[in-house]
């Protein structure tokens, strides 16, 4: 009883990780904390799912080696961006490039996921109306 309950917990926490986001806010409201001020946290908890998420709809849509992929992807977008930064700033501070780097993958997840939604929305309705 107990794992069929976490399992469907976390499947849907996996289908729309929007919702710890949408969770977190709500807490922190409760305890008076403005929602601006806890808007980035929030984004770095919802990660991870975001990334379980685009795993499993990319490999839902593409088949194997996606999780391959999107590793060497977020490998490559960390290091340039580390150039980048390390170009731009005199002292470069690991933790605080962590965190961009962390919240720049929310933002690109963010847009996979609904691309990759949409592009398996339609490929399913294309192949249901052959």
């Amino acid at each position: 009883m107990t794992t069929t309950l976490l399992s469907v917990l976390f499947g849907i926490l996996i289908f729309c990780p929007y919702i710890v986001t949408i969770l977190i806010l709500m807490i922190y409201r409760r305890l008076g904390t403005a929602p601006a001020s806890i808007l980035g946290q929030a984004a770095d908890l919802t990660t991870p799912f975001l990334f379980l998420s685009v795993y499993i709809i990319a490999r839902t849509i593409y088949g194997d080696l996606v999780g391959f992929y999107i590793s060497i992807i977020a490998i490559i977008i960390t290091i340039i961006y580390s150039i980048l930064e390390k170009m731009k700033v005199k002292e470069f501070l690991i933790k605080r490039f962590l965190r961009k780097v962390w919240r720049l993958f929310f933002l690109l997840l963010s847009s996979s996921y609904v691309i990759l939604l949409i592009i398996g929305l339609v490929l399913k309705i294309m192949q249901y109306a052959l």
